[in-house]
């Protein structure tokens, strides 16, 4: 098959193995398995000193020119204080820069299949660029099952296939549009299980006191929550540290109001974008990269302030190695984390996880098996979960050890390229029915 795959138009796409932003991250993983048995083409924005065309190891990068990045980043937040039936990320005018130059390229090149993550109001832009292409949705977020109804229903029609992160995504949303159920596949993410895998040393660690975070740093993420139990867990356990890897970067407020809407977890977030003008203002506009930061460091007692790390973003190897030397990933996102990429790797890196039981987090985690899950906003859950599972360090090396095994199996970007496939040639997804059994969690 020939196959073109879009990156989000705000993800420049670098010509080696580590990309940027998950969505990237997903794309690059999956196009470098397809390309081992198919012609890929990937389509992204173009960055300082990139050439517009570029090969690598069987992948060609088709780079656009003009970009109207930080005009859109405005705009949504603007829109993010405005009622409307959809996010500015679903609206036409979204990049359109962006997709109307992919677009213009599409109509001189001739592909089986065009993949595009997200906005799937560019379906139709993309059906007439190339009307003899199958063209899949990549959904990497719950939007389906929360945005206005006939808005997605019209623009659903323009899809061939439609391929989710998790079963939670899946499910939700053949269960709000059934007449597009069969056109639903779960394909899951992945994780490189040769970069990411156990310290060969790790078994000799007798007092488990490392915690680390991976992802934004943001509210959704729940990280207050976190840095309350850890104020809590150093007063009792001197010698524990934790480690916050990623940047500042708040889910825009339209996105984060839709995908939570009527849940009342989004009034716990709400203060940390500003509850009148000034505070929006203060929060997500001018402090968008470092007011929740700040927020977090006023939580911390002194103790504390003395055992965490705020190390920002990190080179692969970098990361790597911190998954390796840490004894527990926490993750206690209070919005419903339809995959989560930091688990994963935590898992392949044969390291237990704590995380929120939402979303798709179920799907990879095995609890009380390969990690635990507590309910979100239960900072006495987290507390207590955390401390027993740093408290039995042969448990925490079992569930480790479980972890691993279970990212081997399951996890890895082979087995979602194969998915993703299947939803290619339109295989029927009940054919999957095994696989999303074998990934449930245990009644």
């Amino acid at each position: 098959m020939k196959i073109a795959i879009l990156n989000q138009p705000q993800d420049p796409m670098a010509a080696a193995e580590e990309q940027r932003g998950s969505v990237a991250i997903v794309n690059w993983e999956l196009a470098r398995r397809l390309a081992e048995r198919h012609e890929v083409t990937v389509y992204a924005p173009g960055a300082p000193g990139q050439p517009a065309v570029e090969t690598w190891r069987g992948i060609e990068i088709r780079r656009t020119r003009f970009a109207a990045k930080y005009v859109h980043k405005a705009v949504q937040l603007v829109a993010g204080r405005l009622r409307s039936k959809y996010p500015y990320a679903f609206s036409p005018l979204y990049h359109r820069e962006y997709y109307w130059q992919v677009a213009r390229d599409l109509r001189t090149r001739s592909f089986d299949v065009v993949h595009i993550p997200v906005q799937l109001q560019m379906g139709a832009l993309l059906k007439q660029a190339a009307p003899k292409a199958k063209i899949v949705l990549h959904v990497h977020q719950d939007e389906l099952a929360h945005a206005d109804y006939d808005f997605l229903h019209a623009h659903l029609a323009h899809f061939d296939a439609i391929v989710t992160v998790s079963e939670f995504v899946s499910q939700r949303a053949r269960a709000r549009f059934p007449e597009f159920a069969r056109r639903i596949y779960t394909i899951g993410n992945g994780v490189d299980i040769v970069r990411f895998h156990p310290h060969p040393m790790r078994a000799r660690v007798l007092r488990p006191s490392r915690l680390l975070f991976v992802g934004r740093i943001a509210p959704d993420k729940g990280l207050h929550l976190l840095v309350a139990a850890f104020n809590t867990l150093v007063r009792e356990r001197p010698d524990l540290e934790l480690t916050l890897v990623g940047k500042p970067g708040m889910m825009p407020f339209d996105v984060i109001s839709t995908l939570l809407k009527d849940d009342p977890a989004l009034e716990n977030l709400r203060e940390f974008y500003g509850r009148t003008p000034l505070g929006w203002l203060t929060k997500e506009v001018v402090g968008q990269r470092n007011s929740y930061v700040a927020h977090l460091r006023s939580l911390l007692s002194p103790d504390a302030a003395q055992r965490i790390r705020f190390v920002g973003t990190v080179p692969l190897d970098e990361l790597t190695r911190l998954y390796r030397e840490s004894d527990l990933l926490a993750l206690p996102s209070v919005w419903h984390e339809s995959y989560g990429l930091p688990i994963a790797e935590a898992m392949a890196s044969g390291i237990p996880v704590i995380a929120s039981r939402c979303g798709g987090v179920p799907e990879l985690v095995d609890d009380g098996v390969t990690g635990w899950l507590v309910p979100r906003l239960d900072v006495e859950a987290l507390l207590h979960g955390t401390r027993e599972l740093l408290r039995e360090p042969r448990r925490l090396r079992e569930m480790g050890d479980a972890a691993r095994l279970r990212a081997e199996r399951l996890l890895t970007w082979e087995r979602s390229a194969q998915r993703l496939e299947r939803a290619y040639l339109g295989l029927d997804p009940e054919l999957e029915a095994p696989r999303r059994r074998a990934l449930a969690p245990p009644s």
